[in-house]
């Protein structure tokens, strides 16, 4: 009985997941805070507060969800998102997005690696005989279900807009409770859970097991921040390049549509394309495809620029799968979640830290300068970052 509402869970997840993601307010987010009267200074404040926060309850909240449980972390995180999104509408200053950004922030803070925690006790609880072995190509159908999800909220987003701005924020504002009604029916899988009263020999214990039990582990780590954040620096840059190359708003939708898909794509299949082409070959493909994108980007104009784009999906898609897989086959349950948060605040720091650079370089050198120093930037990264990892390629995937 206990295995049938584990099992449920894989699929209640994909749903969460799906749910969660269904923003049909994704593509025109920056047209609805500038019809606010915003300007594009305080348009990128509220982004960056939102990295704010979420850097700040990132790590506490992964702690929290291996102390009081997964479904209620679920619960909390669905709540928040709620809440946020149902005050967007009634808001029309920059005080009050702020407030907005601090909900959604602890919402998708709570969330963050909770969700794969669950996929994982839940194999381990049922010691797999039901999946077995198959938790890479689990994460890549939750990405694949998450990103396709993404993918058809942009275009009925597109749709909506038709009518005015504020029509998809409305909408937005109802659908957005259906997470927190799926995550009502999750079960609690059954774990080793972190002391309660012990924090600081839990933290000694999550440290020396991601930092001092050899290089493979943080070299790992390393990876997943790394290009987790430069798939983020780059898609935060897609609307304003698109406008530069003189796309209308009109298809920003379809575009938001098509790069979202493809990353759910090669995440569904990147488990079958490491068991084709290798390990070091896929590790090589991630660590390159920014470098790609940057430089691509920059060079090129009309739609071959928006071509290179796609690279970036790609590289999130497969690091998402294979070097997240990588990280989670190899820590213990009771601090899995504490783990993914780690990645999670790990790429807000880098953002923080880059993402305002990439900003001003934008907008005082222009695209073609602004995108060739961070592929240069990530050039080096893959030699320090990267080669390291594929150094260790003999245990990468023991």
């Amino acid at each position: 009985m206990m295995d049938n509402s584990l099992k449920k869970n894989i699929s209640k997840i994909f749903a969460l997941n799906s749910a969660w993601m269904f923003l049909i307010i994704l593509p025109i987010i920056v047209p609805f805070y500038r019809s606010k009267g915003l300007s594009m200074q305080e348009v990128f404040e509220l982004q960056s507060f939102f990295s704010l926060i979420v850097l700040i309850f990132e790590l506490p909240s992964g702690y929290v969800a291996d102390l009081i449980g997964r479904k209620n972390t679920l619960i909390s995180a669905s709540l928040f998102q709620g809440v946020g999104f149902s005050l967007l509408p009634f808001f029309d200053h920059y005080w009050g997005l702020i407030f907005v950004q601090l909900l959604l922030g602890i919402g998708v803070s709570l969330f963050s690696g909770t969700d794969i925690s669950i996929i994982y006790d839940s194999l381990h609880a049922m010691k797999n005989r039901i999946f077995n072995g198959s938790e890479a190509k689990l994460i890549g159908k939750k990405i694949f279900y998450t990103q396709t999800s993404e993918a058809i909220a942009a275009l009925v987003g597109g749709a909506l807009v038709v009518s005015s701005l504020d029509t998809p924020v409305k909408v937005q504002a109802f659908i957005c409770w259906i997470p927190f009604l799926i995550s009502l029916t999750v079960t609690e899988p059954p774990r080793e859970k972190l002391s309660s009263s012990a924090h600081g020999d839990n933290w000694r214990e999550i440290s020396k097991k991601l930092f001092k039990s050899g290089p493979l582990i943080k070299f790992i780590l390393f990876n997943n921040i790394i290009y987790s954040a430069a798939t983020l620096l780059a898609v935060w840059t897609f609307q304003d390049y698109w406008h530069s190359l003189g796309v209308d708003y009109k298809y920003f939708g379809y575009l938001w549509c098509l790069t979202n898909f493809s990353v759910g794509l090669v995440a569904r299949y990147a488990h079958d394309l490491e068991k084709k082409i290798g390990s070091v070959n896929i590790l090589l493909l991630i660590g390159s495809l920014p470098i790609i994108g940057f430089f691509g980007m920059g060079k090129s104009a009309g739609l071959v620029g928006i071509i290179f784009c796609f690279s970036f999906q790609l590289c999130r898609g497969l690091n998402q799968v294979i070097l997240k897989d990588a990280l989670n086959a190899r820590v213990e349950s009771q601090m899995r979640a504490t783990a993914n948060s780690i990645i999670g605040l790990g790429m807000r720091v880098v953002f923080i830290i880059f993402g305002p650079i990439l900003g001003w370089l934008i907008d005082n050198k222009g695209y073609e300068i602004s995108l060739n120093i961070f592929g240069a930037i990530f050039i080096v990264s893959f030699f320090i970052i990267l080669l390291p990892l594929i150094k260790l390629r003999g245990e990468f995937r023991k």
